[in-house]
């Protein structure tokens, strides 16, 4: 008995001496380098997002913010790996939550992490509508022109699409206006183009970041966004309720990650910085460039809409008719 004694007495001084030095680990959180995973390929959009947010969090941090990216599979791959990251705030992940968390339970048979438990959000960072629109050589004007067209054509009308979340878009659009048009598959949204203007598809659905610089160019007409209230980036195109179309609301959202048991005050801080970022004049000018909002919200907030929106991405999914890879 006098031996457990002695055991649990050294245990207890060990946690004793060990506790500090965890405390004090956290207070001096960052002292060295932070890694951020992104799931997307170098020198795309989604990339050049998560180096913008990456570079404020290094400003903000004091600390070299390092991206490492790991491209495939909607973002699983990064994700499934990130999961397994030590939880002490020097591995983190900007996505899109729609992407890797909302949308991936419904678009893959199987993935190595669960959403809604894996995780810990940190902070909202921005969200982005998708345009709906038309060849400026079409003698469609507004999105009601664009409904009647395609009721007209029925199943011999077209659009092309290159994520899952343009298809989503395109047919959460059908099944509220009563349209039967064919979604044909594409690499990327540049492939699309040319035969929008050739008149093979009659309509498209993609990112503002992409489709306003076409508009700029004369290569696109916007007919509304995929906000139902319209958004700032673009104010002179209607949102889908001012379009006509009641019910429509839809949109991508980016949030930045740690990984599950993640310690509160290290937490606290990741969020105090993001807040700053986020709610920066600067960045909400920026982000026009990318075709997004600042997206406010907090921890709190973000893990109130994840079970709702991973349920809303499964009847859009169903919509879609899409089946699990």
């Amino acid at each position: 008995m006098n031996r457990f004694r002695g055991l649990a007495s050294i245990l207890a001084l060990g946690a004793l001496i060990a506790l500090p030095g965890v405390a004090a680990a956290q207070a001096n959180y960052p002292d060295k380098d932070i890694h951020v995973i992104c799931g997307y390929a170098p020198g795309s959009g989604a990339d050049i997002i998560t180096r913008y947010f990456a570079e404020k969090l290094s400003k903000a941090s004091g600390r070299a913010v390092i991206v490492d990216n790991k491209e495939g599979a909607l973002t699983t791959i990064a994700a499934a790996g990130f999961k397994g990251a030590k939880p002490d705030g020097y591995t983190l992940m900007i996505t899109a939550g729609n992407s890797t968390l909302s949308s991936a339970p419904h678009l893959f048979k199987q993935i190595n992490y669960d959403p809604k438990t894996d995780f810990e959000p940190i902070y909202g960072l921005i969200k982005l509508p998708f345009i709906v629109g038309v060849d400026p050589s079409s003698p469609i004007k507004t999105l009601a022109e664009l409904t009647a067209a395609l009721k007209k054509k029925g199943d011999k009308a077209s659009y092309g699409y290159s994520s899952a979340f343009a298809q989503v878009s395109t047919e959460l659009y059908q099944s509220l206006a009563g349209t039967n048009a064919l979604g044909v598959s594409y690499k990327g949204t540049p492939q699309i183009m040319p035969d929008l203007a050739s008149g093979q598809l009659d309509f498209i659905f993609s990112d503002a970041t992409f489709l306003l610089a076409q508009a700029e160019q004369n290569r696109f007409r916007p007919l509304a966004v995929t906000f139902a209230e319209g958004t700032s980036i673009a104010p002179n195109i209607p949102g889908m309720k001012a379009a006509g179309l009641d019910g429509y609301h839809l949109q991508a959202w980016w949030l930045a990650l740690a990984p599950k048991g993640t310690p509160a005050p290290v937490m606290k801080k990741l969020e105090e910085w993001f807040a700053q970022i986020v709610n920066d004049p600067q960045t909400k000018t920026d982000m026009v460039r990318f075709g997004a909002e600042p997206y406010i919200a907090d921890a709190k907030t973000l893990k109130a809409l994840l079970p709702e929106d991973i349920d809303n991405w499964g009847k859009y999914a169903k919509i879609a008719k899409i089946e699990p890879q």
